[in-house]
């Protein structure tokens, strides 16, 4: 809020839309990349990056500590990886997944347009350069560990 204020940007409308896309600023045009960058929330920072906090937290710990991950799109190949990550990391455990469609509630407090409802997908959606590419390691691991339980792996399909 005090960034756009001082860019001259904040005002009733940029306020409801802020709340309406859930603090998301990528779907907000008007705020430019900088301050996007700067903010950005759970739902849109690399699953690996809070796996490898967590990680480094880990061995002063005794038991296992509360790590939630968080995915804007849930497939099954990421959370494959990103559970296997987990463990090759040594976290003991993980707590909750969330997803950004199950984490949106209705708006009752805001008055932003109906029609810009469609535009939280567009926001939720990574463009195609920031998915999570797998190198070749990464796709064979996960058939041979089909293949060891005489399945075909979903995630690769």
């Amino acid at each position: 809020m005090r960034d756009l204020k001082q860019l001259g940007l904040w005002n009733d409308e940029m306020r409801d839309q802020v709340k309406y896309f859930d603090g998301e600023l990528d779907a907000l045009e008007s705020v430019p990349t900088a301050i996007k960058e700067k903010y950005k929330t759970a739902f849109t920072i690399e699953y690996k990056y809070l796996i490898a906090a967590a990680s480094r937290r880990q061995k002063w710990i005794d038991q296992a500590q509360s790590v939630n991950l968080f995915l804007a799109e849930a497939d099954i190949k990421t959370l494959s990886h990103m559970y296997r990550d987990a463990w090759h990391k040594g976290l003991k455990t993980t707590y909750y997944l969330r997803t950004l469609g199950a984490s949106n509630i209705e708006k009752a407090t805001v008055s932003v347009k109906k029609e810009m409802r469609g535009r939280v997908g567009e926001a939720a959606q990574a463009p195609e350069s920031q998915k999570p590419q797998f190198t070749a390691a990464e796709k064979k691991a996960c058939s041979i560990e089909a293949m060891m339980n005489g399945e075909e792996c979903e995630a690769c399909q």
